[in-house]
């Protein structure tokens, strides 16, 4: 079996512990027939224990009472992304074509008038 075929299976038996309203969980007998609505055949292959075992060594699902969950991380705060500062040298490198901008501003007709006085 392709490693596409098991992130296929994988997908679906995530998808049937997901799809789950009430978050009592779901039987092994609930996975195997949303696998085989998919394909049939599929709950019956080695396979489909294996990818089972390994979610559930990974932590993305657990069992409880008997049941498959999807394991909920604890992790409740939002992740605080840091904004990368942009480097010296890059700032640098990109000023050489440029022209530098003026710091005095061009003085409006009012004002010279003031200045002539």
């Amino acid at each position: 079996m392709s490693t596409l075929e098991k992130a296929k299976i994988r997908k679906w038996i995530l998808m049937a512990v997901a799809s789950d309203k009430s978050n009592k969980g779901v039987t092994i007998q609930h996975i195997k027939k949303f696998l085989d609505s998919k394909q049939d055949g599929l709950s019956n292959k080695p396979e489909m224990k294996l990818i089972l075992k390994r979610l559930l060594e990974t932590g993305h699902l657990k069992k409880k009472d008997g049941k498959f969950v999807i394991k909920k991380s604890k992790n409740k705060a939002p992740v605080k992304v840091t904004k990368r500062s942009k480097s010296p040298l890059r700032k640098t490198s990109q000023s050489i074509g440029r022209r530098p901008k003026s710091t005095s501003k061009k003085p409006s007709k009012i004002q010279e008038a003031m200045n002539e006085n």
